[in-house]
C-alpha cells in the first residue's frame, strides 16, 4: 500500500485539476462509496443508493481528513469477523494486503485521471488477423497486472504448464493501480507491474484494454504495452485482434475504450454498432461460419453478473454481431470480476454462448456467495487462509486446441488443475 500522507497530497492535487463537470459526477459516487464502506465496517445493511466503486471508497477520507477512521481501520490489525470481512462478490475488506477492497491505493485512479487528461490515443481503425498452429495452447491471465506475490506465483505456474516458446499468451486486462507510464507526476505501473514481468514470449503475446488502463486514458496501454518492440508487437498497436487455425477463430475485443469515464469505465462497450470494432467482430463471425470454425470471444468486461443471472449491456452488443453463427455456439472468456468460474450456457439471438470468467490473476479475494448460484457450474473456491473464507487461491486458464475441440483447464496459482472440460461439448 502507498504511504498515506504522500497519497493524500497527490489525490488532493489531482482532484483540483479535474474538470468541474467530472467532479460533479464523481462527487456523489464518492459519498456513496464511503457510506457503503462505513456500513461494511459497522456490519449495517449495505447501501443501495447506487453503484459503489472500490476505487472511490477512500477518496473522501483522503480529500477531507479521516474523520470516520477508515484509513486507520485499513491500516489496523486484521481480526476476522470483527473487522476483516468478505462481501457476497468475494471482495475482502480490511484484509491488510495490497489490492484488497479497502486498500487506499485504489484512490490513485484520481491521480491517473487528472494527469492524463486530453491524452487518450485515437481508437485503432483495424485489427490484426493472425494464423496460429492447429495444436496451439492459449494461456489466459486476467486482472494479473499487479506485480504482487500472487501475480508472481501465477506467472511461475503458467510458464510451467504453457511454456512461452510453444504457447500463446493473452492478458484479459487490468494493470494496477492504473495503467500509467510514469514521469514527473505518475508511477510507471504499466511497465513495472505488467510489461517488465509479463511471462509470455514476444510475437505470441496479446493484451486487452481494460478499465484500469483507461484510468490513464489508455496512455500506458497504447503507448507502452502495444509500442513497437514489446512482447505485444504482433497487435501492431491495435486493441482488438483475431487468431485463427483450421477449426477455431479467437477474437479479442476492446470493451474499455468506449466505456464511460464518469462511471470509471466499469461497464463494457464495443462502441458504435457500425464502428470498426463491431464490424470487425461481425466479419470474424462470418469468417468462422464460412470456414466451419468455432468462435471464441474474449473481452475484459463481463457479459453476465457474477452469479450468471443478469446480462450486461455488453452481452447484447456482442451477441448482436454474431448473426452469421445463428444455430451455433460461441465460447466467451472475460475478466473484470476477480474470480474464476464457468457458467451455464445461455442462448441469445439463436446463438448459444458458453461464458467463463478468468479474472483471478492477482487480486486477493474470498469465497463469494454470489457464485453459489444455479447459473454457475464451477468456481474457484480453494482456500489459502488465513481466514475461514479468505483468501481464495488465484489462478489462470489454458485452452489446448485438439482438432475440432479445445481442452479448457483452470489452474490455481500452484499449477494444480482445478477444473477441466472440452468445448464444444459432444
Amino acid at each position: 500500500m502507498p504511504q498515506i500522507s504522500n497519497l493524500q497530497e497527490r489525490v488532493k492535487t489531482a482532484w483540483a485539476k479535474l474538470p468541474d463537470d467530472l467532479k460533479a459526477k464523481l462527487g456523489p459516487q464518492i459519498l456513496i462509496a464511503q457510506q457503503h464502506l462505513l456500513n461494511i465496517r459497522s456490519k449495517a445493511a449495505p447501501a443501495t443508493t447506487g453503484p459503489t466503486h472500490r476505487e472511490l471508497m477512500m477518496v473522501q477520507s483522503l480529500l477531507h481528513g479521516d474523520q470516520h477512521g477508515l484509513l486507520r481501520s485499513a491500516a489496523g490489525p486484521r481480526v476476522e469477523g470483527i473487522l476483516t470481512s468478505v462481501g457476497p462478490d468475494g471482495v475482502v475488506h480490511f484484509g491488510g494486503v495490497d489490492y484488497d477492497g479497502t486498500d487506499p491505493g485504489w484512490a490513485y485512479v484520481i491521480v491517473a485521471l487528472a494527469e492524463t487528461l486530453g491524452s487518450t490515443p485515437p481508437f485503432p481503425s483495424a485489427g490484426q488477423v493472425i494464423q496460429i498452429p492447429d495444436d496451439a495452447t492459449l494461456a489466459l491471465l486476467g486482472d494479473w497486472g499487479g506485480g504482487n506475490q500472487f501475480a508472481q506465483s501465477v506467472a511461475a505456474a503458467v510458464t510451467a504448464s504453457a511454456p512461452p516458446a510453444t504457447s500463446y499468451y493473452i492478458h484479459l486486462g487490468d494493470v494496477y493501480y492504473a495503467g500509467t507510464n510514469g514521469g514527473a507526476t505518475l508511477d510507471s505501473f504499466e511497465t513495472t507491474n505488467f510489461l517488465n514481468v509479463w511471462p509470455g514470449a514476444s510475437g505470441r503475446s496479446f493484451a486487452l484494454n481494460s478499465n484500469h488502463d483507461m484510468y490513464a486514458h489508455g496512455t500506458g496501454y497504447f503507448g507502452t504495452t502495444l509500442a513497437p518492440g514489446t512482447a505485444f508487437g504482433a497487435q501492431k498497436g491495435a486493441s482488438f485482434f483475431a487468431l485463427y487455425n483450421t477449426s477455431f477463430r479467437i477474437v479479442g475485443l476492446d470493451s474499455a475504450y468506449y466505456s464511460k469515464e464518469e462511471e470509471l469505465y466499469q461497464f463494457g462497450s464495443l462502441g458504435d454498432p457500425a464502428g470498426p470494432q463491431a464490424v470487425f467482430l461481425q466479419q470474424q463471425a462470418a469468417a468462422a461460419a464460412s470456414a466451419g470454425q468455432n468462435l471464441i470471444v474474449m473481452t475484459h468486461h463481463n457479459g453476465l453478473s457474477l452469479d450468471g443471472g443478469n446480462a450486461t449491456t455488453l452481452w447484447g452488443e456482442v451477441a448482436n454481431q454474431l448473426s452469421a453463427l445463428s444455430g451455433k455456439s460461441v465460447c466467451w472468456y472475460w475478466g473484470h470480476e476477480h474470480a474464476g468460474a464457468v457458467y451455464q450456457p445461455q442462448k441469445i439471438n439463436d446463438v448459444k454462448i458458453y461464458p467463463r470468467v478468468c479474472g483471478h490473476g492477482c487480486i486477493p479475494w474470498g469465497r463469494a456467495k454470489n457464485l453459489h448460484a444455479p447459473g454457475v457450474l464451477w468456481s474457484e473456491n480453494q482456500l489459502l487462509g488465513p481466514g475461514l473464507d479468505y483468501f481464495v487461491t488465484n489462478g489462470y486458464a489454458t485452452l489446448q486446441f485438439n482438432g475440432a475441440s479445445v481442452n479448457e483447464t483452470f489452474y490455481n496459482q500452484s499449477g494444480a488443475a482445478n477444473w477441466t472440460g472440452t468445448w464444444p461439448p459432444a
